[in-house]
């Protein structure tokens, strides 16, 4: 009875240590979970997508094969004259030509090893989103830490499925933004920025992030914003003088159809975003309603 006591007190004393013990366990069963599902996608990698078109990996190393062989061609769909053969067809390259700096190391390898590494760097990225998440949501409450948690990391499962399915960017983007999140609130602007302008291949998801990273940025705006801007320059501004390829992708925003296409693992970082939004929300809200509540009781006990 006393050694039970005893730990009970221990406990009691330690709260914050049992809830992110508990924070610790719910974030390794999901990061458990996303992995099962990865080997229930993996297999699908090795075939096609349909008849018609190779897997959505095909964009990105024609794409990037195209910047070197042919970079007229790098947001023109279909298989072109002299291409790198990927059958049946290759899907068509639609992100930021920042994204090609960073993809150009796998154009070393041949198609079909490219997409398998790339797929399990996407896997291995969602050890460091479990840190960036853990980080997050640790400091609030437990029940709305641990849902939030689950839900970026596995909770939408058909998304992870077709984005490891596809060997789609969109999972490692979710890492990469959750990142600039976790910098921002850290107060570290500069990582903040760079990684939001790396996660921006796809500009749909910075829009809906954008809120939350200038709320964790606010005490170091300025710094935050100016280097957004530096890094976006830098690592895009040199594809206008280089064939117009940063025109090409302009136009394709502008004309194409991209923007109404919504895919499961477009879904992840998107939901990524909206839970972690939601649970500071949440938080600003409940706070309010503690200060309120205190200064009320305060107020009451002068009084009487």
């Amino acid at each position: 009875m006393v050694k039970q006591a005893l730990a009970f007190l221990g406990k009691e004393k330690n709260p914050s240590k049992n809830k992110k013990l508990a924070l610790i366990i719910v974030i390794s069963i999901s990061v458990i979970l996303n992995a099962f599902i990865f080997s229930l996608a993996y297999p699908e990698t090795f075939t096609p997508m349909s008849p018609v078109y190779a897997r959505d990996f095909s964009a990105y190393y024609i794409g990037e094969w195209r910047l070197f062989h042919n970079p007229t061609a790098v947001y023109i769909g279909g298989n072109q004259p002299g291409d790198y053969q990927i059958t049946p067809n290759v899907q068509t390259f639609k992100y930021t030509p920042s994204f090609l700096i960073f993809f150009a190391p796998f154009l070393s390898l041949s198609y079909q090893n490219a997409l398998n590494v790339f797929d399990i760097l996407q896997l291995i990225s969602i050890l460091p989103l479990a840190f960036f998440v853990y980080n997050i949501v640790k400091d609030k409450k437990l029940l709305a830490a641990a849902i939030a948690a689950v839900l970026v990391l596995v909770a939408f499962a058909p998304g992870y499925y077709w984005g490891y399915a596809q060997a789609n960017a969109h999972i490692i983007q979710t890492t990469l933004m959750v990142g600039a999140i976790y910098f921002a609130f850290s107060r570290r602007p500069l990582f903040s920025a760079l990684f939001l302008v790396v996660a921006s291949f796809d500009p749909r998801i910075t829009l809906l992030a954008f809120p939350l990273l200038l709320w964790y940025n606010r005490q170091k705006l300025a710094k935050f914003l100016g280097a957004t801007i530096i890094f976006l320059a830098t690592l895009n501004l040199p594809f206008f003088f280089y064939t117009n390829i940063g025109l090409s992708f302009l136009h394709q925003e502008v004309t194409g159809d991209i923007v109404s296409q919504v895919y499961p693992y477009d879904l992840v970082p998107l939901f990524a975003v909206i839970t972690l939004t939601f649970l500071e929300v949440a938080t600003l809200v409940d706070k309010k309603k503690q200060f309120n509540f205190s200064r009320s009781n305060r107020f009451s006990w002068v009084w009487n």
